[in-house]
């Protein structure tokens, strides 16, 4: 499968010798139903460079090539921010999201968020796509975040995320010392109550896991890396206040302020299979600045312990 600008292209093969677009398309390149859908709309769909039908039958040797490119209106108000961009092509997006920044607008919050910054970026070189954010951090969770440039794109990432195939590793300051070297947290998920902006651990909960491992250990905390094997929304806080070493800064799971004032979580590594070229991808951010200052302090000076 090789890529252009906002194209995919497929060259025919024997096995597909005399069949439809459209079984190529849902077969080879895991077209959805609803990309499918697009493509019908838009008449986004070439063979040697003639504009064809889904139902058109293909010859051995012959060139497919699908438009990815969004129809319909972007939402997303277009706004200058600066990006720590760590990756870019036609088809993916990685950047390193800064603390305290929404990824997407909410209808109270319109600007000022990781989407208005990255449609500017997207008009700026004349991509018009819509902002598919594959992985997600909350507002206050730093660091790698995966954005698709398209609906095909973000499908077959969403594809992985699902089965596993992304890796995911966060860095998180917690409250007091962690006696065990490495271990899985296996404890369900779910709202506390209907409506509740609070999760926690409770038997009527998804399946959540989490792998930890201690990085360091200070005189009242722990630096730990984390990896999600599954993606429940407050995972990695739900389950370290249930081991009783809530994250620094996470007010709202029992952590405090006194050393940082958002939760101690940074999504530092992203590891995933490029959906077009097939190349395996490992993505990395570095600490921010308030994470490297927390960790310099429980380190230099004197904490009292918390008892949380």
């Amino acid at each position: 499968m090789e890529s252009t600008n906002t194209h995919i292209e497929y060259r025919v093969t024997n096995d597909y010798d005399n069949q439809k677009v459209s079984q190529i398309l849902r077969s080879c390149l895991k077209l959805s139903r609803g990309e499918m859908r697009r493509i019908k709309r838009s008449a986004g769909l070439m063979v040697n460079e003639q504009t064809v039908r889904l139902n058109a039958l293909v010859k051995e040797g012959d060139l497919i090539r699908v438009n990815l490119q969004d129809d319909g209106d972007q939402p997303v108000i277009p706004q200058d921010i600066p990006l720590n961009i760590l990756f870019e092509d036609d088809h993916i997006l990685v950047v390193n999201k800064p603390p305290d920044m929404l990824v997407h607008p909410l209808s109270y919050h319109v600007l000022n968020t990781l989407a208005n910054g990255v449609i500017y970026h997207w008009q700026l070189q004349g991509h018009n796509s819509k902002f598919r954010s594959v992985s997600r951090l909350d507002k206050d969770t730093s660091g790698v975040i995966l954005i698709a440039k398209s609906s095909y794109i973000c499908h077959q990432l969403s594809v992985q995320m699902k089965n596993s195939m992304c890796r995911r590793e966060y860095l998180a300051v917690v409250h007091n010392r962690i006696t065990m070297d490495s271990g899985i947290i296996d404890f369900p998920i779910g709202r506390l109550y209907d409506h509740s902006l609070i999760f926690g651990v409770t038997s009527q909960g998804k399946e959540a896991i989490t792998h930890f491992t201690v990085i360091e250990r200070f005189s009242s905390g722990s630096l730990v890396k984390l990896r999600l094997e599954t993606g429940r929304t407050h995972q990695i806080r739900v389950h370290m206040r249930h081991l009783g070493h809530p994250l620094m800064g996470d007010e709202l799971y029992g952590g405090s302020l006194d050393l940082i004032n958002r939760q101690a979580l940074h999504s530092w590594c992203l590891e995933f299979n490029h959906p077009v070229t097939k190349e395996h991808m490992r993505l990395e951010a570095s600490l921010p600045a308030d994470m490297t200052s927390l960790i310099y302090k429980l380190k230099t000076v004197p904490i009292k312990e918390y008892i949380l």
